[in-house]
């Protein structure tokens, strides 16, 4: 289904089709262990066969893929609100500002239709944050953690 001029949300029958490149833009861009990746990959496809996740892809005009997303909408039950959560954002080529924006509006479309209060998503790489900010994205909080070593 095309959403906006090369952006595509693709249906659960197609993840299949482009399930090579999904596992590969996500494990990068989620820096998943290779010890982790059975039970990761292995959640990842069920979510987005029974549709609880959703994928977009960028194509370039010549149909060759340029980037990869992932979204969830996720119920808060304490305080009754859906959010829509990017889970995923691979590309392939540097994203320039006006991509970003154009992008961003596509989730931002998504989320008020699925009646969200807010786009959420965390990363650890700057050139994310650095389009967070362009598009107007505040920062809620900084995780921590202490590890403790073994698996």
């Amino acid at each position: 289904m095309l959403t906006n001029n090369n952006v595509y949300r693709l249906l659960s029958v197609q993840i299949p089709y482009f399930w090579d490149a999904i596992k590969f833009g996500c494990v990068q861009a989620d820096e998943v262990l290779e010890v982790d990746m059975p039970l990761y990959l292995n959640e990842l496809l069920q979510a987005l066969l029974s549709d609880k996740a959703q994928c977009f892809v960028i194509l370039d005009n010549e149909r060759i893929l340029q980037g990869i997303t992932i979204t969830r909408i996720v119920a808060d039950k304490i305080f009754s609100k859906k959010e829509l959560l990017l889970q995923t954002f691979y590309s392939l080529k540097v994203v320039t500002d006006d991509e970003t924006q154009k992008y961003f509006k596509i989730l931002y479309d998504l989320a008020v239709k699925e009646k969200c209060t807010a786009i959420t998503f965390s990363s650890r790489n700057t050139k994310i944050w650095e389009m967070a900010k362009l598009v107007g994205c505040k920062e809620l909080n900084r995780n921590f953690a202490f590890e403790l070593g073994g698996n």
